[in-house]
């Protein structure tokens, strides 16, 4: 057979070195010779075990939901693609470069949520336990935490995509996976994300067989709600015509799904992808403006729409842009529905962990 065929073949030494490293240092951390950290404050991780695509921002959404009226929170987040170092608490007039696209997102949707990022989590976590007790949470998110071995968490959401099952990956830099798949047994919970809502139950017992967990983990599917376009200037909310021609930006790391449903609920004039947490420069967002003033001349219906994670580092730029495209600038919310009726199951799996302690070490 032809190397040609397989062009990860000279990615599989890599691979190999890579998930030698990945097994010590799990080795390390399953032995004690590294220290895992516990906190007498209750803390939730939500990670996966691949590179990006799952889902983890709107998932730690619904867990600020479903938690925000009973209990303090924070979150903890490494900023990623941010511009600064150290720990930045993130306030409502935070830069996308100062603390990150998504810490940032959830810092403007709940306000009275305390953001804070750092790339050492666990200096961040011990910070927050020296604040003041009024100001100190009572419960924190770890978000994108399930690498971040230095943090015991009280409890572990293992994130998988439904259309990139986790078990037909394999390791960097070959495929997609940080860690090799034994690592799904230190969840608590794993929830198969982005399921299609045509999902059947057959479909699902597969699923949940593939995964192969052990009796005391449970298994959850979710799938993704996208809400009603909202201005990216204003934030009202608004109805487009199923008829609007889009133009289409994206930033994310699969925008399959996005598109998908644009195509289904609107017409796509024309998309403009660009990598996940992508930094735009003012020469893209001129070019941006002058394509959506092309597309007015051929229909004045016309409209721009993007992520919400991507409207986080467009609104930065409003001061380049024309009052046109201010006007037709919208960005497509969305939100996480646990599947096939387990949702008061999940939530009450959540209030246990929220309610759980552990203490220092």
């Amino acid at each position: 057979m032809s190397l040609n065929t397989h062009p990860n073949f000279w990615l599989k030494p890599l691979t190999f070195l890579y998930g030698a490293g990945v097994k010590m240092r799990n080795a390390f951390f399953d032995h004690g010779l590294l220290k895992q950290e516990t906190f007498n404050i209750p803390v939730i991780c939500v990670g996966n075990i691949t590179v990006g695509g799952t889902g983890k921002t709107p998932h730690v959404e619904y867990l600020i939901e479903l938690l925000r009226n009973h209990y303090r929170i924070a979150v903890l987040s490494r900023g990623y693609k941010r511009k600064t170092k150290g720990l930045i608490e993130a306030c409502t007039e935070s830069t996308v470069g100062e603390v990150g696209d998504e810490p940032k997102q959830i810092k403007l949707k709940y306000p009275d949520v305390r953001v804070i990022v750092d790339g050492n989590r666990r200096r961040a976590l011990k910070w927050l336990l020296e604040q003041p007790v009024e100001k100190r949470p009572q419960i924190v998110i770890l978000d994108d935490g399930y690498q971040h071995r230095y943090i015991k968490p009280s409890y572990a959401i293992l994130l998988t995509d439904y259309n990139r099952p986790m078990i037909e990956d394999s390791l960097l830099p070959e495929g997609r996976l940080r860690e090799p798949m034994n690592g799904r047994f230190r969840a608590d919970c794993v929830i198969i994300t982005k399921c299609p809502e045509t999902m059947q139950p057959i479909d699902r017992r597969i699923a949940d067989r593939d995964l192969g967990l052990y009796p005391h983990q449970k298994a959850f599917f979710s799938a993704m709600v996208y809400g009603k376009p909202r201005s990216i200037i204003s934030g009202k909310e608004t109805d487009l015509p199923s008829d609007t021609p889009l133009l289409v930006i994206s930033g994310i790391a699969k925008p399959e799904p996005f598109h998908l449903y644009l195509s289904n609920s609107y017409v796509i004039a024309e998309k403009l992808v660009f990598d996940d947490h992508h930094n735009f420069s003012i020469q893209e967002i001129d070019d941006i403006d002058k394509k959506f003033r092309q597309q007015l001349n051929s229909n004045p219906n016309a409209a721009v729409v993007t992520t919400e994670k991507d409207a986080m580092r467009l609104a930065e730029f409003a001061d380049y842009l024309s009052e046109e495209i201010k006007e037709r600038l919208f960005y497509i919310p969305i939100k996480v529905k646990i599947m096939f009726g387990m949702e008061n199951s999940f939530n009450k799996l959540i209030h246990q962990a929220a309610s759980r302690t552990n203490f220092s070490i």
